[in-house]
């Protein structure tokens, strides 16, 4: 009798997962009357129709709580997106092709309606990133992309996009504290437990919890965060629990014991374009400098067996290993790194001598350390 009440609570659990029902009607122009229009959760379509005459209706079962799900249109082979905060509602979308993904009009839903405000809050820089992207991509074509001045110009420490990535950021985290008691806010938060160099955030995060928060999970995340920082020159390497390209338990201390000069931590994922394009460089010096340099590249990923095609690349001096779950780990929180690839260069002792982020700048940094491949 007990196994079949226990059945019961779980399936009972399961329908109250998805006892509501969103239907959205949405009138779009600018598009061509054989646009797709999708609604997908977690990554998975659960609902779509063709658009006819600018307009579409979609009905999708869904949880009664809010989550975060994506309109995703496809017309002649262009993509548009944006992002809705919803739940069991009845709402409608209105919007241009041009308002695409920071414009999108919502109506009819409480809870998109605390998202709206973040993205008001946003719009110009959001802009003014598309415009320094453009310039990026027009400039990657041409051989003046090659000159480390017009990188740092864009990517450096105090670069175009790294300072428009940190403003949007700093947004992000004041729209968090200002409105902490909104759900939206709420489900921000699992995001951004390694997204600053500096502790202040964290702390005003856990102060404003309720003790039952500050128990949690996240609360217990939002804690170490607090009281971790981002490595700089001279802090020693945090231990890593990794598994090799067999899925034998290894550590990242155990890629110090092999009297190299050097040990690259390469902290990366298999999903990343930007990491995949990073590897061959990493493969290339390691490959000529093997009595100096010790690659690690730690991939994330969500299972061992997507990792396990990237692992077989592995040689004697770039071990290519693979952190189970990484990011939501406490040694994740602890580095403060929330950018792929990151590259974090160690002495032989485990001692901290620079930093990178980004393929862009890989073979750069490098060579100031090994020279020309």
């Amino acid at each position: 009798m007990k196994k079949l009440t226990t059945l019961a609570l779980l399936l009972t659990a399961t329908l109250q997962a998805f006892a509501g029902e969103i239907k959205i009607t949405a009138n779009l122009t600018g598009f061509t009357d054989t646009a797709v229009v999708y609604l997908i959760g977690e990554q998975t379509p659960i609902a779509y129709q063709t658009l006819t005459q600018g307009k579409v209706e979609l009905t999708a079962e869904v949880a009664e709580t809010p989550e975060s799900y994506m309109m995703y249109i496809v017309d002649n082979n262009q993509q548009y997106y944006t992002v809705l905060y919803v739940a069991n509602e009845t709402i409608e979308i209105t919007a241009n092709k041009e308002d695409f993904p920071y414009q999108v009009k919502v109506t009819g839903s409480k809870h998109h309606v605390i998202k709206a405000k973040l993205d008001e809050l946003q719009l110009s820089l959001q802009q003014q990133g598309e415009v320094i992207r453009t310039e990026m991509i027009t400039l990657q074509q041409t051989t003046e992309w090659q000159k480390p001045e017009v990188q740092e110009k864009y990517l450096g420490k105090n670069g175009l996009a790294t300072k428009l990535a940190e403003s949007l950021k700093q947004i992000e985290a004041d729209f968090i504290l200002n409105n902490f008691d909104t759900s939206y806010a709420q489900s921000l938060l699992q995001y951004n437990t390694a997204s600053f160099d500096h502790q202040e955030f964290y702390k005003a995060v856990y102060a404003k919890m309720s003790p039952e928060q500050k128990q949690s999970k996240i609360g217990q995340r939002y804690l170490l965060a607090s009281q971790s920082k981002r490595l700089t020159k001279g802090d020693d390497f945090i231990e890593i629990n990794l598994l090799d390209k067999d899925l034998n338990a290894k550590k990242l201390s155990d890629y110090f014991n092999k009297d190299k000069e050097y040990v690259l931590v390469d902290l990366s994922s298999v999903s990343c374009p930007s990491s995949n394009q990073s590897f061959p460089i990493t493969k290339s010096f390691t490959d000529k400098y093997v009595d100096k340099l010790q690659a690690v590249s730690v991939l994330q990923s969500h299972d061992a067996a997507t990792y396990q095609q990237f692992g077989a690349l592995s040689t004697e001096n770039w071990a290519v290993v693979y952190a189970e779950d990484f990011t939501n780990t406490d040694t994740y929180i602890q580095y403060q790194e929330n950018a792929t690839p990151t590259f974090l260069l160690f002495d032989k002792n485990g001692k901290l001598i620079d930093r990178w982020t980004g393929a862009l700048l890989h073979q750069q940094k490098l060579e100031q350390y090994f020279g020309k491949l």
